[in-house]
């Protein structure tokens, strides 16, 4: 082979030393010493641009004002990928907590409601943390929108398992609810969420649905991740499972 150009090997060189660079051709590999690989002193993130923070109330406030024009039922939010150590978890709360009370002060001033969702992925990840959220905001104007699917895991996709997570959440804050999420899917390489057809995923909806109803059969159900031309189709489902 004619010139051997180390393309991005070049530039690792100019960081770790060419004497670092065993490159092994053949095996397209880069081998290291394990006593080599440090973690990143900015990782996880702990310093926040408060002007990013500041905009973010800002903007959220604005929506709020705009929902009373509109006439819509609330403004929603998720509350971000909880991707720092769990040690990191009252850190986190403690700056939803801040951002939730602002919003819901800025809610009740004009008269609109603040819908947040809890997601096993996210900061507000169980019924228990939304529930000590709802007490520490103490707002009448902080809603939760229930998307069951969002707090199963690969862990817990056993339909026993997801009755057990709908009764905590209806138990934590069952009369918050404002809003339901309906979504199937399963979960696929590396646990990540795909969206599938009702009746075609993990979601245990037979007995989930008419359980939501037995709760409150005036609360609307919003359905996400829906699959063109089948509408009609998964409405008759629906109507079936609720034994209409």
């Amino acid at each position: 082979m004619a010139g051997n150009s180390k393309g991005l090997g070049k530039g690792l060189g100019a960081l770790m030393g060419d004497d670092m660079m065993d490159l092994h051709e053949e095996k397209n590999s880069l081998l290291l010493p394990i006593s080599q690989v440090e973690s990143c002193a900015a990782q996880p993130r702990k310093l926040f641009d408060p002007d990013a923070l500041a905009e973010a109330k800002a903007r959220f406030k604005r929506a709020l004002s705009a929902s009373v024009t509109l006439g819509a039922g609330c403004v929603g939010t998720e509350t971000t990928h909880f991707t720092f150590p769990e040690s990191e978890r009252e850190a986190a709360y403690a700056r939803l907590l801040d951002f939730t009370r602002e919003v819901c002060a800025h809610a009740e001033q004009v008269n609109a409601l603040v819908g947040i969702e809890p997601v096993a992925l996210h900061t507000l990840h169980t019924p228990e943390l939304t529930r000590r959220l709802i007490a520490d905001v103490n707002s009448p104007n902080l809603r939760v929108i229930l998307d069951t699917a969002n707090l199963v895991t690969p862990e817990s996709t056993a339909p026993e398992a997801q009755m057990e997570i709908l009764e905590r959440a209806l138990s934590c804050f069952g009369e918050r609810i404002c809003a339901l999420h309906v979504k199937d899917g399963v979960f696929g390489r590396e646990g990540k969420w795909e969206n599938r057809p009702l009746g075609q995923g993990v979601m245990d909806w037979p007995r989930l649905l008419p359980r939501l109803r037995a709760h409150n059969d005036a609360l609307c159900a919003l359905r996400e991740g829906v699959f063109p031309g089948m509408a009609r189709e998964e409405c008759q489902i629906m109507h079936r499972w609720l034994g209409e």
